[in-house]
């Protein structure tokens, strides 16, 4: 057995309308989330005969819609960080990558120096 089948013979995997995903009381936006399963996880799941091919595309489809909201979420708070949490950001990207390179937040556009 792998992890993710061993997940959904115990019930941490829920399936609802066909989408097999985790559940979080608090997901990206503070409310209730079940969050799809990628799509490694579906075909083992599938190859183990736990799931079909319609709770696969169901899945993906979810998936899809389910990224799109939490990057959503997500560039919601970029562009809404406070003063304190850019300077944090900046200097987590100058340990990281030095100081004097050019950096973009690919969520906002934000460019500055590290």
């Amino acid at each position: 057995m792998t992890y993710i089948t061993e997940k959904f013979t115990a019930g941490e995997v829920v399936v609802k309308d066909f989408v097999a995903g985790w559940e979080f009381a608090e997901g990206f936006d503070g409310n209730y989330e079940h969050r799809p399963l990628m799509a490694d996880a579906m075909k083992e799941l599938l190859e183990a005969g736990l799931v079909t091919e319609l709770h696969v595309e169901a899945t993906r489809e979810a998936r899809n819609v389910n990224n799109a909201n939490n990057i959503a979420v997500h560039i919601t708070a970029q562009m809404n960080r406070c003063t304190e949490q850019r300077a944090l950001d900046r200097a987590t990207a100058r340990a990281a990558m030095g100081p004097g390179v050019d950096m973009v937040n690919i969520f906002t556009g934000e460019k500055f120096v590290s």
